[in-house]
């Protein structure tokens, strides 16, 4: 019995050695993070300034290894490679989050919804709280929020009218059958890609319009396939930096406090820094690469208005849930007419 207890009480130590060898392990190892913004933007540059704030202010526990350009896949393949902890964190679109949860698809995906940034930043001010909540509850903790500018509809032929865009291929994102539905009720013809393979599906004729931001437009050098744009708000760039809740709750609340901080502030860098690179880019692409864009007159504007506002009935509970439809509708009704 006396050799037994020996070897037990040593198997434990082993044992508890093991443990606290992994824990530090996992504790050590880098977080990883990844994005659709190509490398070396001011969005990829923002995010390994975090990171290395990230590293000072919990004293080395929390490294990070960003990963830009889409190098890891679509927003769909990261998120579900955070669901099974081969990434930690993403920076992701609207677009992407809506996938987590579909509330926030109020934010990217309803057109002509918003008019201005002010609107913008009103509805996100009082809503981000209800969706985090949301997002929390499918595992995900969301850092900052920000916005970049407004969607531009890019096409290989010139397009104006809804009726010229419903005789084009038009890209939707893979994954999201109630998007494309929504087109395909408005008129169009939606064509689901992974956002990744957008150019080579330009250049193979696959898609001829695309909705995309203007910086991400010039990265790609998407105006050497769709020189066309059509210069109108259809839509806010939005998005996210999101943490695996598993991975957040290593942390210590000192810890955490730090790291959201530091994410913040890069959320307000990448806002102002996205929305001044998307103007930005449209005039290189005008001045360097003949990219030619048409401004809606009043006329044109209310034929757009026109039928994203029909749209809204289709959109209520089935691309955006009832309650929230309602909620945003309600504070933006209430912030136009001054009762804000």
């Amino acid at each position: 019995m006396i050799i037994t207890s020996r070897l037990f009480r040593r198997l434990s130590l082993v044992a508890t050695a093991v443990f606290i060898i992994s824990v530090a392990a996992l504790s050590a190892a880098p977080l990883r993070l990844a994005t659709l913004a190509p490398k070396d933007t001011s969005f990829d540059k923002t995010l390994r300034k975090m990171g290395q704030a990230w590293k000072t202010g919990t004293n080395g526990k929390a490294s990070l290894i960003v990963y830009a350009g889409g190098s890891q896949g679509s927003e769909s393949e990261l998120i579900n490679k955070m669901r099974i902890n081969r990434l930690h964190a993403a920076l992701l679109t609207g677009i992407g989050l809506s996938e987590i949860d579909e509330s926030v698809a109020v934010f990217q995906k309803v057109p002509l919804l918003y008019r201005n940034f002010d609107e913008l930043e009103h509805v996100m001010e009082k809503m981000t709280p209800v969706l985090e909540e949301r997002i929390l509850e499918k595992g995900f903790v969301v850092l900052s929020w920000i916005d970049s500018g407004w969607v531009r509809i890019f096409s290989k032929q010139e397009l104006i009218t809804p009726d010229d865009m419903r005789q084009s291929k038009l890209f939707t994102w893979a994954g999201d059958p109630k998007q494309t539905d929504l087109l395909k009720k408005m008129g169009f013809r939606p064509i689901a890609i992974d956002s990744t393979e957008i150019v080579s599906s330009l250049t193979t004729g696959l898609v001829d319009t695309v909705p995309m931001p203007p910086f991400y437009a010039l990265a790609s050098q998407t105006y050497s396939t769709a020189p066309y744009m059509l210069d109108f708000n259809y839509a806010p760039i939005t998005g996210a930096i999101v943490i695996t809740k598993r991975m957040w709750d290593r942390f210590t609340p000192e810890e955490q406090a730090a790291m959201k901080a530091a994410a913040e502030e890069a959320g307000k860098e990448m806002t102002v820094s996205g929305r001044k690179e998307s103007e930005e880019s449209i005039r290189v692409m005008i001045d360097n690469w003949n990219l030619k864009t048409h401004k809606l007159n009043d006329a044109q504007n209310a034929q757009w208005q026109a039928i994203s506002t029909e749209a809204y009935g289709h959109i209520r509970d089935n691309t955006v849930p009832g309650p929230i439809w309602d909620q945003v509708t309600g504070i933006l009704e209430a912030f136009r007419s001054g009762a804000n």
